[in-house]
């Protein structure tokens, strides 16, 4: 029998019901408020395509008192309306000006601020508002859509740390923007802040006064917190019931994909963008869930034409590349395939680069804190459980593929991406802090272990695939000293361009520049290689994947020992694994294992750049 994908969590009760606000039918997403490039010819048009509705664009606060010359602050008030009065005449250049005079003349007004910031959102100028809502912020902290519009500035950049911020500060302030929630909900859930992104999704559901959208938002938050059978159904019937929903469709289509059920998710992302052609993140969906032949060639011309829109932000530009990259490699266009991976690229660098002094420096810092016999050092000797079951290394090493094949053992559960660690180290500068004493220990073992438990309450073992542990195996280890890790390796240039690549839900600053790549891994692989010092060999498991395809079932059968389970022939066919795959390898999880992604690299040695100085030496 298959193993349910449900995950076993506390429900989250429902938020209270604040005022209601919503858009029947649809949920707002960046590209609808980081405008196009010619402003609408009115303000009420604009708003009806990019401002949530019951939501002002321009302030309507009276200007904040300050200490400037009572004629200096009524001719800037006379600017500020007029330049309001400009923009909704479809005169942005003028109207631009005007408000940049107003706030030269009375900088403590925070609506004025905020006037300028959204006429040159409006005007398709979004990083030049950043500054005028900042400052408006700076004035008056509760200005809720300053808050509002600075989030979709940041998210539309891929900014997203910063963006989730601003979101929280809004529906603070304002539990009724109902987009602001969602948004906010997913960028939670992306995080593995699941609890925290189902409450959200429940908060969007109480606050609008639209049916489908609550329903929508209900369903969100059942897949949050891993009911995916049960987000499944829910989702199916809305599209049932209201077949000309886009969201409804896009939503179905994601949790098909994830459930491996990739013609009918493709159906679904289709008909999204059939109702919503300006829905350009649904693009992605629909590359993920095909294996595109010579016959796409019109899926691709469509994807080619969205590019051409005006309208969109970074971020979906740079999910349209990535799917373009990804149509065109499967179809053997490497050079095509390439040009949209370096442009996608180009995009994801806005969400931020990697500062390479401050890895070097932490990696300096763990290496030093925990020398040979490290533990020995400690008083308390960690708890005995072994239920973790952690798989570590570099993204698109082979990781989703190892906790294929481990999670089909029937005494396996998969937790997926559980970001407990680094969420707990994250909140300290010593992690060693986060055990001080024995009991202090204990209490983290057990919330972690009810973490897992939350995902297999009987499974003898449970996956991390947090591959990010790496750099946490110390604690981890001296709080789990029975566990066992799970190193995937891989060719280091085949890691580097897969990595190049894809596109991932969540950012990693090191993956849109090969010179970052470089520095990462070779960081990496010094961090690794002090762990195999430092780890009882028993503890570190190390699995290549090219060995892992090769030849499997040698393979399979020393990670199943090592985890000391007895073996069981269904982890020879880790394809007709039922579990949800919600990670960038969510396609090839579903296949029989292959090779074809052995010496990747070759097909793209001519782009390769700096990626050849990972070749391993001869």
């Amino acid at each position: 029998m298959a193993k349910s994908r449900k995950r076993h969590r506390d429900p989250v009760p429902s938020a209270a019901a604040p005022p209601r606000l919503g858009v029947p039918g649809r949920t707002a997403s960046p590209a609808d408020l980081i405008p196009r490039a010619k402003p609408a010819a009115d303000l009420e048009s604009f708003l009806a395509k990019g401002g949530p509705p019951g939501v002002r664009g321009f302030s309507t606060d009276v200007p904040t008192p300050s200490q400037v010359p009572l004629v200096t602050a009524r001719e800037a008030q006379r600017c500020a309306s007029d330049g309001v009065r400009l923009f909704g005449e479809g005169r942005p250049a003028e109207a631009i000006a005007l408000l940049r005079r107003s706030v030269k003349l009375n900088p403590g007004a925070a609506g004025s601020h905020h006037d300028l910031g959204f006429a040159l959102l409006a005007a398709g100028q979004a990083q030049q508002a950043i500054e005028p809502f900042t400052a408006a912020l700076g004035i008056d902290p509760k200005l809720a859509t300053a808050h509002r519009y600075l989030a979709y500035i940041f998210d539309g950049l891929g900014q997203q740390a910063t963006a989730m911020g601003h979101y929280q500060s809004a529906v603070a302030l304002k539990p009724d923007l109902v987009e602001a929630q969602l948004r906010l909900g997913d960028l939670c859930r992306a995080r593995g802040l699941s609890v925290e992104a189902a409450a959200t999704y429940r908060a969007a559901a109480a606050a609008t006064a639209d049916a489908v959208t609550a329903r929508i938002a209900e369903a969100r938050a059942l897949e949050a917190l891993g009911a995916a059978d049960e987000a499944l159904a829910a989702t199916r019937a809305i599209v049932e019931t209201d077949p000309e929903n886009a969201e409804a469709h896009a939503f179905l289509g994601s949790l098909l994909n994830q459930a491996g059920l990739f013609a009918e998710a493709g159906a679904h992302f289709e008909c999204a963008l059939d109702l919503s052609p300006e829905k350009n993140e649904v693009w992605f969906g629909v590359a993920t869930s095909r294996k595109f032949t010579a016959d796409d060639g019109p899926l691709i011309a469509r994807m080619n034409a969205a590019l051409g829109r005006s309208n969109l932000t970074p971020s979906h530009r740079k999910l349209l590349h990535f799917a373009l990259g990804k149509a065109h490699d499967d179809m053997g266009n490497y050079k095509e395939a390439m040009q949209n991976f370096e442009a996608g690229n180009r995009y994801r660098a806005l969400g931020g680069r990697l500062d390479r002094r401050i890895l070097t420096r932490y990696i300096d810092r763990v290496i030093e804190a925990t020398p040979p016999g490290y533990r020995d050092r400690r008083p308390d000797r960690g708890v005995v459980d072994a239920t973790p079951i952690l798989i570590v290394g570099m993204p698109r090493s082979g990781s989703t593929l190892t906790e294929q094949i481990l999670s089909s053992h029937p005494e396996v559960a998969a937790a997926g991406e559980e970001r407990f660690w680094s969420v707990r180290c994250a909140a300290h500068d010593d992690i060693w802090g986060l055990t001080p004493t024995p009991e202090a220990t204990q209490r983290l073992a057990d919330d972690y272990l009810a973490a897992l438990r939350g995902f297999g309450p009987n499974a003898k073992r449970v996956t991390d695939k947090a591959l990010g542990n790496f750099m946490l195996l110390g604690v981890i280890h001296r709080v789990f000293p029975n566990a066992t890790i799970i190193h995937c390796r891989r060719h280091p240039i085949d890691t580097a361009l897969s990595i190049f690549t894809t596109n991932f839900e969540n950012t990693h600053d090191y993956a849109s520049d090969r010179s970052d790549l470089v520095f990462f891994i070779r960081q990496y692989r010094r961090l690794m290689e002090h762990w195999r010092t430092v780890l009882p060999p028993d503890r570190l498991v190390e699995v290549d994947y090219e060995a892992l395809v090769a030849d499997p079932e040698p393979q399979a059968r020393r990670l199943i020992s090592a985890c000391g389970l007895a073996w069981n022939d269904a982890c020879l066919e880790p394809h007709r694994n039922t579990r949800k795959v919600s990670t960038a390898s969510v396609w090839q999880a579903r296949q029989p294992i292959y090779r074809t992604s052995v010496e990747r690299w070759r097909r793209y040695e001519p782009w390769l750049g700096e990626l050849r100085e990972l070749a391993p030496e001869a």
